[in-house]
Parts: C-alpha cells; structure tokens; sequence
C-alpha cells in the first residue's frame, strides 16, 4: 500500500544478527537502528535486538568508532554541498545546517547517552535548557520550511530556490517584497547555524574520555595546559573573572595552540548570559584583550586559521559588540552577496590578515606591500570589522549608521578620539572607492579631484584601499575580478600621485610623460611621424587611461587600418578578459554597431573607453576599446573573432541594421532559473565630469542590454564618450558619459525626463519591468 500510494520505502528481509554485523561496518544501518520504532507485534524481540546493539555497536568501546565516522560523514556532505550555511539556495536537509544536522544530534543523543531525545539530555546536564531551546527553535522552522517546499511541489524537494523563498516569507508571516525576504532567510540562516553548532557541541561531548590521564601544566592566570591546549583551571572562575574568557584565546594565540574543547564548552554556554556579557563589556581588561585578538595577524589555530571567526562561534564577538547582533544571518535577497554580513565581515577581516602576512602577495601585489607597511593595525581592522555594523534590516544608509555605532562601539574599548574619527570616516565612506572605480572616469581631472577632497592624505587613501580590497573579495569568492582590481588599482596610483605632487602633475605633466614614453618605444622614422600626428590628435584623457606600451600598440593598428572599412583585433587578454579594438570611420551610431556585433555573439562587455580623432588624412576617425568576456576563458572570444568581423563589415556596409542584427536574442536571459528581481535606477551627475553629463543605470542584466541602451541614447540625440559596465551578480551598473550632439552637458529638466523615459521603455523591452 505504501508503494502505490507513490511513497519511497526501502526494505531489508535479515536476521537480528545479521543486522547487527552490517551496522558495525554499515553507517546507514547503524543509524536506522538508532531510529528503530516498533510498529506493531511482539516487542520482546525488539527489546532483545536493541540491547544487542547497544551493546554490539554503539558500546563504550565501538562508540567512537561510530562518532568519527558521523565527523566523517559530515564533513563530505559539507563539501559536497557547498561547504558553508550561507549558500544562496541551500538545501533544507543535506545542505550543511539542513535537518540531517538534526538527526546527527539525535543519533549521538542515542548512541552515547541513551537517550531518547535531546529533552532527556537537558535532565541528565549534557545540555543546558538554552541551548536546547535553541536548537528546538531552529528545527522547528527548518520543519515548516521543508513541509512548505514538499506541499508547494506536491513531491520530495529540499532546495530553497529564491522563488519559493519569495513565497514563504509571505505564508510565514514576514511580509512581501524583497525586505520580507531579507528578514525571513536571516532568520533561516542563524536556525541553520544554531544547527551546525549544535552537532559540532554534541559531537565534541560525547567524545568517551580519554583512556590515560591528560598531560596537564598549570600556566597561572586561572589557566592551564591540558595535552598542549590551552584550558581552564575551573570553569567557575568565568562567573567571578569574566576576561578569564578573553585570556583564554589571547593565551592560545601567544601560544600558537588552540583551546581545549571543555574549556571551549565552558565559554560558549556563558557567553549567552546576559549578565556576563554586561560584566565582560564593562571590564578594562576584556577590552585590551579583544582589540589585541581582533587585530593579530599571524594564522592560528583555530578553524580556517582565524581566532575571530572562533570568536564569532563561541559568542564572543557579540558579547563584545552587542551592536552586531542584528547583522547575524543578515542576508541580502540578491545573489552576488553569497555571505551574511556577519560571516562577511569576519572574512574582511581574516583577508586583512592574508595581505599582512603576504599570502596574497601574488594575486594582490600592491594591496600586500601596503599591508605590510602599515604603521598600525587598529584603525584599518576595526574599519573592516565595523564597516556593515549598519547594515539592520531598515532605516537609513548602512554607511551612515555604522559610523555612528563604530563611535560608540570604539568609545567603549577605549580607543583614542583621533582613532575613533579614523574608523568613523573609513565606515562612512567605505564604499567610495568602489563607486569611483567601477562607474566613473577616473581619468577626468574633476572625478579624480571630488575623490581625493574626501580624504585625508595617504594614509586615509591606503587604508581606505585595503579596505575595499577586503571587502569587495569577501562579498562573493568572484566579486573582485581582475579588471575591478585593476581600476581600483589605477584610482589609487592616480590618487596618491594627485595627493603628493597636485593636480598638474597628476593630469598635464603625466600626460607629457606618457607621451615621452610613447615615443622612446617607437624608434622607426615612419611609424614615429604618425604616432606624433596621433598622439596630438587623440584627447588627452586617452593618454592617463593607457599604459605606454598599450598606447603603441593602439597606434600601430590604427596606422595598420587607415584604409580598411572593418578593423577588429585583440590587443591584451587577462583570461578570462579580452581588450578588443576596433578602428572605424566615425559616424552617428557607430557604438550602436559595436555593441551589436558584440551582443549578437553573446559576448560580456566589462568596461569601454569610446574616442574620436582626426587622422593624417583629415579622417574623423574611432578607436573604441572594450574589455570582455565569453565563457570562462580567453578562448571563446577568440574563436569568435571571425563571427565578430563578419558581423560587423555587414552593419558597416547597410546590408542590416543593429536591430536586425540583435533581434534574435534580444529576449534571452542571462539565466533561465528564477532570481530575485532588480529595481531599476536611472540618475542623472551633472557635477562628477568636467564637460559630460554621466548618467547611471541600475538595472536587471541582460543579454543584449548594452547596445538597447546605447542605441536609446542614440535615437535621444546624444554622443557617448565613455561607459563602464559593473555586473554585480544579475545586477548592472551601466555608466555613460554623454554629452548633447552639439557638445556640452544636458542640463533641461524636460530633456532630462525624456531620456529617463526612453530608458525605461527600452528597458521593459528587453525583459526588465521597472
């Protein structure tokens, strides 16, 4: 009856013995006699077996065999899905911090202590009432949730996808919208993490004690030895000395071992009581000990190498900083932002210490020797570990919020005002350097000029640097690609050089300079006349924006296609990115033209500089550079090159149009999978450019979305100088320079509106609904 009623249910016809020897070696057997019920019949023979098997396989000898291989198990299943809580749609039962966590803790319950639910290890002290109320907690809404997924699929199904994420948050009393959503995955986040601690806890108690006698040393302080760990002389002293918690981790970080896991007990149950978090806040000590803790830079230890991550874990962090319990599991309805923003700010910081220690000296060359010679660590760290304190579910700007708790935060640790005034400014602003980076032209005079009035020298500029390296690689494992990385590393070269010798150095004598350089790389007569006719034509924001050995190679082409209707060739390639360069004739919607050959070969434009010149034959000519991608290799571009050339000559040459040419995909997504939506935001910066109106478009990504955009602002009579595309998961940030056909910037409110509109109607075409 069960099969045809479509259930699965698995059978075994064996003996009691037979069971038995399969479970020794079996862990799926051994569990499913952990789980054993009597349906119906005779219970005697239930009660024979059961006594053989807990004393067969789980006695005092085979149970920590059976432990190490749940560790085991749990470790695999950690790996194979995903390794972490936080993944964007987790798995409500195998993912890690899923239900089989749960079941993990029952089967302990049972093996070791015989009991028969986590309630009998409340009376028998194993656990204390906290911390099964929690755990109870947790599965009780990890329970609804899988419930909701299988009534909602008629079926078996543990994935919760963004779109039933959607639909829970409503049937469980969070809301509508995104901030529902929000609010909803927080909280299924820290029930997930409250279910890995506890399996993590329970394993760690029911490990048999050892069978010899501990190598124990007292080492003064209330702490001692045990078999090389630090540990607790008596855990009672935590109630009368509430640093003792804090010495605990600054002792096994001094001496490069870890803490031993009863002490490590003892502290996490404590550090959930209000009253010794307040006693611990309130003592001098505790909070000497803390900064010291947060801003050591060796590896230790502890799990992942980070004593603040193991800080995290066992409640301290909050202890210390109540200010940043409501980020615990704050998550974003998003998916580029793959951490809570606690979890995210505990790797910012763990990434800090990487460049102190030059791990990552080969992927972040100029982040490493700017950390290594940083004068002191304080400021930058706690920066770093404040940096989305703000970021509760609501309310204004996170950025403006974090710096005033980081006031209050640092006030209580005692830091100095001037410290204080350091981190405040560095929360405040964190994000600017991003922004400037990704979606203006650092190459403009005025740009570079608004960026560094925010700062407060070099050191403010190199601390705020290494900030955003750290925040920017920790949001998601691909959020700081090679080319983000290398924009911020050309705003900080530009910035500190305009911080330490002034604007003219940093803008007309550079470009002299550049222009020297050129030149001394190209000896030949010939190839040296057009290349001064070149350089004296092309703008002068072209020569900042270039290296010298780039810029031969754009004048070597351009000489090369003087008299070729298609130019198209591959200048750099940082796999996976490609520089293309195309050459052309310049005409009205030529940039339509491009984008559309690119968008019809499905090809990711990341970044373009778009220029005019007057060539040697008084040719009004284009050199329009574009960083891309194709796949996850230089190589889909490249066996592209072909398709782009043809397509391009046949735009070239009126035999089609740029929609003709685009049509085809135009309705493609960048996935076909469900994702939470993107508002769309257009704004119009007048005051960011020297002589271009910058407008910003915040919106869905998709297949195509460049050459709609610039083919709109086309049609609007408009001339662009310059775009930056930033993909931040299935967001983009498209940024254009513009200017009016007749030059200048669009200052008409009215024009301003009417552009705005013919966006958003282009936008809803190609799939977004504003």
């Amino acid at each position: 009856p069960l099969w045809d009623a479509g259930l699965s249910i698995g059978h075994q016809v064996v003996t009691p013995g037979e069971m038995i020897d399969l479970a020794r070696s079996d862990l799926p057997t051994a569990t499913s006699l952990l789980d054993w019920r009597l349906i119906a019949g005779e219970s005697s023979g239930t009660e024979k077996m059961l006594s053989r098997v807990y004393n067969g396989v789980f006695g005092s000898d085979q149970v920590r065999k059976f432990l190490r291989q749940l560790e085991m198990r749990a470790a695999e299943r950690s790996e194979r899905y995903g390794g972490s809580v936080y993944l964007l749609e987790p798995d409500v039962k195998n993912g890690i911090g899923g239900l089989r966590d749960l079941d993990i803790m029952y089967w302990v319950a049972r093996a070791r202590w015989r009991a028969p639910d986590l309630t009998e290890l409340v009376k028998v002290g194993i656990l204390v009432p906290r911390e099964h109320q929690k755990i109870e907690a947790a599965a009780a809404l990890l329970w609804r949730v899988r419930n909701l997924l299988h009534a909602y699929a008629g079926r078996r199904s543990d994935r919760l996808s963004f779109e039933r994420q959607e639909a829970f948050a409503s049937d469980l009393g969070y809301g509508n919208g995104g901030l529902a959503v929000e609010r909803f995955m927080s909280e299924y986040y820290r029930c997930a993490q409250v279910l890995v601690q506890g399996r993590e806890m329970l394993l760690g108690r029911a490990a048999p004690p050892p069978k010899r006698r501990p190598r124990e040393t007292l080492i003064g302080g209330g702490l001692k030895l045990t078999n090389g760990l630090v540990s607790l002389v008596d855990p009672a002293d935590l109630e009368k000395d509430p640093a003792l918690s804090l010495r605990l981790y600054d002792e096994a970080v001094r001496r490069n071992t870890s803490v031993y896991q009863f002490a490590r007990d003892a502290v996490a149950r404590i550090a959930g009581t209000a009253e010794f978090c307040e006693r611990l806040r309130a003592s001098p000590q505790a909070a000497r000990l803390f900064v010291r803790l947060i801003t050591v830079a060796q590896r230790t230890e502890f799990k992942e190498g980070s004593v603040l991550r193991e800080l995290h874990d066992v409640g301290l962090l909050v202890a210390m900083l109540p200010e940043f319990t409501p980020v615990v599991g704050r998550v974003h309805h998003d998916v580029y932002h793959v951490y809570t923003v606690d979890v995210h700010s505990v790797k910012a910081v763990d990434r800090l210490r990487a460049l102190c220690r030059g791990e990552l000296a080969a992927e972040h060359p100029l982040a490493s020797r700017l950390a290594a010679e940083l004068p002191g660590r304080n400021v930058l760290f706690f920066a770093t570990l404040l940096h989305d304190v703000g970021k509760d579910i609501g309310g204004k700007k996170h950025s403006e919020r974090g710096a005033e708790l980081a006031v209050e935060i640092l006030g209580r640790l005692g830091f100095s005002d001037s410290d204080i005034g350091e981190v405040r400014d560095l929360v405040l602003n964190h994000l600017s350097m991003y922004l400037v980076a990704t979606r203006r032209d650092i190459d403009d005079p005025k740009t570079l000029e608004a960026f560094c009035n925010t700062l407060h020298g070099a050191e403010s500029l190199r601390e705020l640097y290494l900030l955003t390296i750290a925040d920017v690689s920790t949001t998601s494992p691909t959020a700081l690609s090679s080319w983000k990385a290398r924009m911020l590393e050309d705003l900080y070269v530009a910035a500190e050089r305009y911080l330490s010798k002034g604007k003219e150095a940093a803008f007309h004598q550079r470009a002299e300079g550049v222009r020297h350089q050129v030149r001394q790389l190209c000896p030949e007569r010939g190839e040296a006349e057009f290349l001064d006719h070149y350089l004296s034509a092309i703008p002068e924001r072209y020569l900042y924006a270039n290296q010298p050995d780039d810029i031969v190679r754009h004048s070597r082409f351009a000489r090369q296609a003087q008299f070729q209707a298609v130019n198209i060739t591959v200048m750099t390639r940082d796999d996976p990115y490609v520089e293309l360069c195309f050459v052309a004739d310049d005409r009205p919607g030529l940039l339509a033209m491009i984008t559309a050959t690119l968008a019809a070969a499905r090809i990711k434009v990341v970044r373009a500089q778009i220029y005019s010149w007057t060539d040697t034959y008084r040719r009004v000519r284009a050199l329009d550079l574009f960083w891309v991608r194709s796949g996850t290799s230089e190589r889909g571009v490249m066996e592209l090159l072909p398709r782009l050339e043809r397509d391009f000559g046949r735009l070239m040459s009126h035999e089609l149009t740029p929609v003709e040419l685009v049509a085809g995909p135009r309705n493609a997504r960048t996935s076909d999978r469900p994702t939470p939506e993107v508002p769309t935001e257009i704004q119009f910066d007048n005051r960011s450019s020297t002589d271009h109106s910058v407008i910003e478009i915040i919106t869905r990504d998709q297949v195509g979305l460049l050459f709609w955009l610039s083919n709109t602002l086309q049609h609007c009579g408009l001339t662009i100088s310059f775009a930056k595309i930033n993909t931040e998961g299935t967001q983009v940030a498209d940024v254009f320079y513009v200017t009016q056909a007749a030059g200048g910037k669009i200052t008409d409110p009215r024009a301003i509106e009417t552009i705005k509109q013919q966006l958003l109607s282009t936008i809803a075409r190609t799939g977004q609904t504003p």
